[in-house]
């Protein structure tokens, strides 16, 4: 089928894109293929390409960015039902044919006033003829069969109005549905016609189903015995918990009115189906909630960036997940280590069982073993409990050991002893416990300089440096900058319900060029800093913390404020520096700062090579 986008959201909402052509630009300019008509999307926001028999979506450096399935991305190649996000604007690419009916299969009308509506209440079986209920028997027993066959939606009651057709003599019908309890309006609509697809809308009697739903009974619309005009039957659909829909037949123009046993029959009809009906609703919005839980852990878990370097840290996830072998994330503080470790447990087979991470720099000494390996009543004063450790709690998932280069020489011993055996006693116990789960283990310290001073145990670090997964800082990959800013601020704008439609060109050449010692920590701090401070609907670079401002503030342009700023900064540290006769500590004093920050002021503001200070401290 024609591969195509369907707008779910915005000012086009239900409006159907066919993708023709191997490039179709988009944006808010008319000259675009496709043309969204939102103040937040940039003229020319994206570009799809086609790629081996699919689409590829490249952003064209927008404004506000281009997100695809939540994640904001430069350029991603298209799955069937990716939702695709620009401004308010949300689109769902389709490759594969859908279930959703066209709404113009459907036309809802209104009652004419020569039309009366009649409560049809049917408290006594009808006694038939026999051949006429063999019939209809045989057409329940096809229908249930169909029911147990069917396990989707549109399918189904497509199905189920076919069968209906052999006995009852309508012209065309439709199953109107109420697929969420909230719904006052049926929200799903699919049709069916005698003659195959007439081409024309099913004329369907708002009033005719409103009434339906409310009285739960079978409804008859007719314009009396000697008109010529089609009569219509309304059945309700009763679930186990609620009313979920109607039937809804029109009689051939012309054609005697439904008869009684129509009806009954009808009526049997939607007995039988409303309860499979409402178990298929069910199960699609646990299937929708599941996907949506699902979509939203990847999204926590899932590494934000295209460049060279992520794609190299992704593929040694990918490499490593379906192994049991112990792993050793090394980089700076910042750079997303236990990020890494979550990924690597949800990518495993172990993705069902516990992920427990622990700080090994965060917990004192004296309680880190308890923490780890458990302790039993009476083990030390306090412990008036028996307690499981981490090492216990994981069962058979994932210990991710963060900080591990800070863990006690003592504790080093045992958590050896564990990863070597597969076994471990509790704090003071004597019954060995067997350990079933995989370590993953990470550091911001060169463990091989502490094996040299005899700070880490060198058969350890081999036992866990089994596999290493370095991380880069955020200062080598650059170019994800503006794509972690965008996630980051779209994040927050949504936590502190803050409309948000952008970074200024400014603000972003400031994230660009930052030189980030605290790299992605550093960098959402500074884009939640932003969108709490910030005034406008746009980033701009006096919302972000001043350190951005204080390395590169000159180099903004037209910024005069900034530049002033930063000229009388420097002034008056150079000025203290020089009365002091270059005594850090004493320039500190003298302008009421801590002699760290002063440091951290000298390095951004570039003037360590202007001062000759005479001590460090």
């Amino acid at each position: 089928m024609q591969p195509r986008l369907v707008i779910i959201s915005g000012c086009s909402q239900g409006k159907v894109e066919l993708l023709l052509g191997d490039k179709i630009s988009i944006g808010r300019d008319s000259t675009n293929q496709i043309c969204v008509i939102d103040p937040a999307v940039s003229r020319r926001h994206c570009l799809l390409t086609s790629v081996d028999g699919g689409y590829e979506i490249a952003d064209l450096d927008s404004h506000n960015g281009t997100f695809v399935n939540g994640v904001p991305v430069q350029r991603k190649q298209l799955q069937n039902g990716d939702t695709i996000r620009m401004g308010t604007c949300e689109l769902v690419f389709l490759l594969s044919e859908d279930e959703v009916t066209s709404a113009s299969e459907a036309e809802l009308i209104g009652t004419p006033a020569t039309f009366s509506l009649k409560t049809v209440h049917l408290e006594q079986p009808m006694e038939l003829p026999v051949g006429r209920m063999a019939r209809d028997l045989e057409a329940l027993f096809r229908i249930s069969n169909a029911i147990n066959s069917i396990r989707e939606l549109v399918p189904l009651q497509q199905e189920l109005l076919r069968l209906a057709f052999e006995v009852i003599p309508a012209e065309n019908a439709a199953i109107l549905l109420l697929t969420n309890p909230d719904d006052r309006e049926p929200t799903s609509v699919c049709t069916w016609h005698r003659q195959g697809d007439s081409g024309e809308p099913v004329q369907i009697q708002s009033e005719l189903v409103q009434r339906t739903l409310w009285e739960c009974s079978a409804i008859v619309s007719s314009a009396g015995p000697d008109s010529s005009a089609r009569q219509s039957l309304c059945v309700p659909l009763v679930g186990v918990d609620r009313t979920i829909g109607v039937v809804y037949l029109n009689s051939p123009a012309s054609a005697p009115p439904f008869a009684e046993d129509h009806i009954h029959f009808t009526t049997s009809v939607s007995r039988i189906a409303a309860v499979t009906l409402e178990n298929v609703l069910a199960l699609d919005a646990l299937r929708a909630e599941n996907q949506r839980l699902k979509t939203e852990l990847v999204l926590e878990t899932n590494l934000i960036g295209e460049s060279r370097q992520i794609k190299q840290v992704e593929a040694s996830i990918a490499r490593v997940s379906q192994s049991d072998a112990t792993v050793l994330i090394r980089g700076e503080s910042g750079t997303g280590k236990e990020l890494v470790a979550r990924a690597i447990h949800q990518n495993s087979p172990r993705n069902g069982k516990p992920f427990v991470a622990i700080n090994c720099a965060a917990i004192p000494e004296a309680l880190l073993e308890s923490e780890l390996f458990g302790h039993e009543k009476g083990a030390f004063t306090g412990a008036v409990a028996a307690k499981k450790g981490k090492l216990e709690a994981a069962e058979d998932g994932t210990v991710f050991l963060d900080e591990i280069g800070e863990l006690a020489p003592l504790l080093q011993a045992k958590l050896l002893r564990a990863l070597q055996e597969r076994e471990f006693e509790r704090l003071g116990g004597t019954r060995s416990l067997v350990f079933k789960g995989r370590v993953v283990t990470a550091t911001n310290k060169n463990l091989e300089d502490a094996i040299k001073s005899g700070e880490f145990r060198r058969d350890l670090y081999y036992r866990l440096n089994v596999v290493s997964i370095p991380l880069p800082p955020l200062r080598e990959h650059r170019e994800d900058v503006p794509l972690l800013a965008l996630y980051f601020a779209t994040k927050y704008a949504a936590k502190c319900k803050r409309a948000f439609k952008g970074i200024s060109r400014e603000a972003r050449f400031l994230l660009v060029n930052y030189s980030w010692p605290g790299n992605v920590r550093e960098l959402q701090n500074a884009i939640e800093h932003a969108i709490v401070m910030g005034l406008t609907e746009e980033i701009l670079p006096e919302d972000l913390p001043p350190a951005l401002l204080e390395e590169q503030g000159d180099q903004v342009a037209g910024s005069r404020y900034h530049h002033t700023v930063n000229r009388i900064k420097k002034q008056l540290i150079v000025d203290a520096v020089r009365e002091t006769k270059g005594s850090y500590t004493e320039a500190a004093k003298l302008l009421g700062l801590h002699p760290k920050y002063l440091h951290r002021l000298a390095k951004n503001l570039n003037l360590k090579s202007e001062l000759r200070p005479k001590d460090e401290d």
